[in-house]
């Protein structure tokens, strides 16, 4: 079985292994994954400016996944 990575985890030297993304690609994914907290969908990703389909499909077929990005929980505050 393949390997397979967690896109919302992959670091910029993970995404240059694969095919169709360059070093400023692998940038690109990593900023706004940063920015947004984490990706929850491939349709999320394909929105992302610089970001081709063929760079999506090549990411899927080298086993990458997108799990759901997590929120953080606020603290929860005591009421008396």
């Amino acid at each position: 079985m393949a390997d397979t990575t967690d896109i919302n985890k992959a670091g910029t030297e993970e995404f240059q292994r694969v095919s169709q993304v360059s070093e400023e690609g692998a940038q690109i994914i990593v900023q706004k994954r940063e920015e947004l907290g984490g990706f929850s969908s491939w349709e999320q990703i394909q929105q992302v400016t610089g970001i081709s389909t063929m760079m999506i499909e090549s990411l899927k077929d080298a086993g990458f996944y997108v799990t759901h990005a997590s929120t953080p929980t606020p603290p929860r505050t005591e009421s008396r």
